[in-house]
């Protein structure tokens, strides 16, 4: 776990120091490209059995060597924008570096955008980093790309810009097909938040469960490696994550009923329904037992949000002590959370390097 920890810490210290210091623009940027290399050589130079997926991208990734590869995969599978990061890596390298290294790249570059646009910098920082989905990457590196750039589509949402909304989710698109489900999230969404969506996303998720198989075969239909995300268990799957993901939204809830003078705004309205959607998505393997990886990682498209959202609630309390006091608790949960993950999920901890260090 200490090399996770020392990444973090590097990352966020630099972080904090190139916005808590009066600089200039281009001294700022270059403390984000400084507090995003800790972060792209933890992700990028890993070893091929740390996240049990690994192993499927780097045969993938040694299979795919042109651009004529790519494209070969591509009209079997879509996603030519992920099998193409295989070709570029190989004009590199051949060691398998390469491709984890331009997928954290991507990720670190699209989550350090985002994060730029808000006013609770360092802290939303510290959430992505904790219990946001930045070492997602480690496991799941085609969707990991597309999670992070549907963070910087919530942007158009709330900003109500349709066309970047709908360029950004076909780039997204092209990493992976799991992105489509987020197109008509805009329109959904549009203008204030009323107890009429709120009511339609519940209405959609009991129709979803009961027609749960139905919609199981017609995705299965276009890709079948969407057949696994009906397979059924002995046992409910994900508890942890999903409570973990229940209780946070019911915080943001409770704050925002409380704190409306400093809450109530389109912005956080939004960000709270998409929040809501993750949850309600990541609780369907509990309910229907069904294999969990699947409909946890659709749900970090949209219970990522807690960046954004827990240090909002968190500094609507006009109290400084009140505000001191659940910074300090947060961020311990949060480093709880994150080693009881780590340590546990995907095989993510002991961390090792890629042999190529030599570490």
């Amino acid at each position: 776990m200490l090399p996770y920890f020392f990444a973090n810490f590097l990352a966020l210290a630099l972080f904090y120091a190139g916005y808590k210091q009066k600089l200039s623009d281009n001294a700022r940027y270059l403390f984000l490209l400084l507090c995003a290399i800790p972060l792209i050589v933890i992700a990028g130079f890993k070893f091929r059995k740390i996240g049990t997926d690994s192993g499927t991208y780097v045969y993938f990734f040694d299979n795919i060597v042109t651009f004529k590869d790519a494209f070969k995969m591509a009209q079997e599978h879509g996603e030519v924008g992920y099998w193409s990061l295989s070709a570029i890596g190989h004009l590199w390298t051949d060691n398998y570096y390469a491709l984890f290294t331009l997928t954290a790249c991507i990720v670190t570059a699209c989550y350090l955008y985002v994060i730029k646009q808000f006013n609770l910098k360092t802290l939303s920082f510290f959430t992505l980093l904790f219990i946001g989905p930045f070492y997602f990457q480690l496991n799941g590196n085609r969707q990991a790309i597309s999670i992070a750039i549907f963070a910087i589509s919530t942007l158009f949402i709330t900003k109500e810009q349709p066309i970047k909304y709908l360029v950004s989710i076909a780039i997204g698109f092209l990493f992976h097909k799991s992105m489509i489900l987020c197109l008509p999230l805009y329109f959904m969404f549009r203008g204030n938040i009323k107890p009429r969506k709120i009511a339609l996303i519940l209405f959609a998720f009991v129709v979803f469960i009961v027609f749960f198989q139905t919609f199981i075969s017609i995705a299965s239909g276009i890709d079948s490696r969407y057949s696994g995300y009906g397979t059924k268990r002995s046992e409910s799957g994900g508890v942890l994550v999903s409570m973990f993901n229940i209780v946070l939204f019911a915080w943001f809830f409770m704050v925002r009923m409380t704190n409306t003078r400093a809450l109530a705004n389109r912005r956080f309205d939004v960000l709270l329904a998409l929040n809501f959607l993750g949850v309600l998505v990541s609780i369907i393997s509990i309910i229907l037992r069904i294999d969990p990886s699947g409909f946890l990682r659709l749900s970090v498209y949209f219970t990522q949000l807690n960046m954004f959202l827990l240090p909002m609630t968190i500094m609507s309390f006009r109290d400084t002590q009140t505000r001191l006091i659940l910074i300090f608790a947060g961020c311990a949960l949060m480093m709880a959370y994150f080693f009881m993950t780590m340590s546990t999920f995907s095989n993510l901890t002991p961390y090792r390097f890629n042999p190529i260090l030599g570490l």
